[in-house]
């Protein structure tokens, strides 16, 4: 009877570490379901498996059954009625529902077993997470406390797998919030070297304007220096000889005559002189 336990325990603990090896390559959720629908059936007998886990706000359900197998990642907690008492009393769970009567899931309801029996545990890991297993045994499918240990193994293996799986699941939504947020610099510098250019554009714009109406005014300035100055000068230069003349007859006759000619000159350079400025600097203020 013992050796032959131990061969039961040998093959399974062989199934086990085949199951462990597959695991541990699993990349992602519908992996690792499909290593449980595989390998989950040579570890102990059940109907039903489900392993319910929880960290931070994510949600991981997974629920094993002779043809099919599931898992699903939700935002809520979804927790089945008996699960939410494992988590309130954190203790295993053992029902005979033949004998006890306690709300079960229609998906359970559903199946014609013979002798149920449901069996649960809690398994804190941490603060931030944990995982419930439970199973649902028969007659058919017989359970019994010998194969805890190995439940347990497969829970630990299991809780171990899906926390690298939500890492990589939060990296990936990192690296996707920094890519974003590295598209959005891109934009917003595309914006900013669009403005900058368009402001380089506009200084060099008021720049020649600027130029050019200095450019005017230095011409006003040069016409007023050359044109006015000279007939000025000379009708400075006529005044300041009346002192030498002893007659106003001679200033009359030799002098005014002159400073009518250097007086008209200065009015023609003057009328110039306010023509060009006034035109310039209606056109300048434009």
């Amino acid at each position: 009877m013992i050796a032959a336990e131990n061969q039961i325990f040998r093959i399974t603990y062989e199934a086990f570490s085949k199951f462990s090896n597959n695991l541990s390559k699993c990349r992602s959720l519908d992996d690792v379901a499909a290593c449980f629908k595989i390998n989950l059936k040579y570890l102990f007998n059940f109907h039903v498996f489900r392993a319910s886990y929880q960290r931070g706000n994510r949600y991981i359900h997974l629920m094993v059954t002779a043809e099919d197998c599931s898992i699903v990642l939700q935002s809520t907690s979804g927790y089945f009625a008996y699960e939410t008492v494992l988590l309130e009393k954190g203790i295993p769970l053992h029902y005979n529902l033949d004998i006890d009567t306690i709300p079960l899931p229609e998906v359970y309801r559903s199946l014609t077993i013979a002798e149920p029996e449901l069996w649960g545990w809690n398994f804190k890991q941490a603060q931030d997470r944990q995982i419930i297993v439970s199973l649902l045994s028969g007659k058919s499918q017989v359970f019994t406390k010998k194969d805890i240990s190995f439940l347990k193994m497969v829970a630990e293996s299991l809780e171990s797998k899906l926390l690298e799986v939500c890492l990589f699941l939060e990296l990936d939504a990192k690296n996707q919030e920094l890519g974003n947020a590295v598209t959005t610099i891109h934009e917003k510098n595309g914006v900013i070297t669009s403005i900058m250019e368009h402001q380089k554009e506009i200084i060099e714009q008021r720049t020649q304007e600027i130029a050019t109406k200095n450019a005017r005014l230095l011409e006003i300035s040069v016409l007023n220096a050359h044109h006015v100055r000279e007939p000025l000068s000379r009708i400075l230069g006529l005044i300041s000889v009346f002192d030498y003349y002893d007659s106003l007859a001679d200033i009359q006759r030799e002098v005014l005559p002159k400073l009518k000619i250097s007086s008209a000159d200065l009015d023609s350079a003057l009328q110039d002189v306010i023509n060009k400025a006034t035109s310039d600097l209606i056109e300048l203020k434009a």
